[in-house]
């Protein structure tokens, strides 16, 4: 396996301040991954379930703590299968519409760029 792709897992915590109200952190973590294709069993499977898996990726098992949101290739997808095999797990992953990704769409731009909003890079 190559690792020569990155993907962002995006973990939020919910906590009550003082006064009761849910107060939000967002913790995003940058990690390398390796793109896989759906396979044609999990996609039966899953569309059998109503979901329509858009993308796999693998991580190291030790970089997945159970975040539900990722960040990959400039769009975010919700996770909605995980199968762990040791030290790797594999995200079936659908993709998440929100009206930013509308407006977008109307203007006629892709929504993908190179840069990965919200994440500092090293280099």
């Amino acid at each position: 396996m190559r690792w020569n792709e990155t993907c962002v897992l995006d973990a939020k915590e919910y906590e009550p301040d003082d006064e009761g109200v849910l107060i939000v952190t967002d913790t995003k973590t940058e990690v390398f991954c390796n793109p896989y294709t759906v396979g044609a069993q999990t996609w039966y499977s899953m569309s059998e379930m109503g979901i329509s898996p858009y993308a796999e990726v693998q991580v190291r098992t030790c970089d997945y703590n159970g975040e539900r949101d990722v960040l990959y290739r400039g769009k975010w997808y919700s996770v909605e299968g995980v199968s762990e095999a040791g030290d790797f797990s594999r995200l079936i992953l659908r993709h998440q519409m929100s009206d930013s990704d509308d407006e977008k769409q109307e203007d006629g731009e892709s929504g993908e760029s190179g840069d990965i909003e919200g994440v500092e890079s090293d280099g």
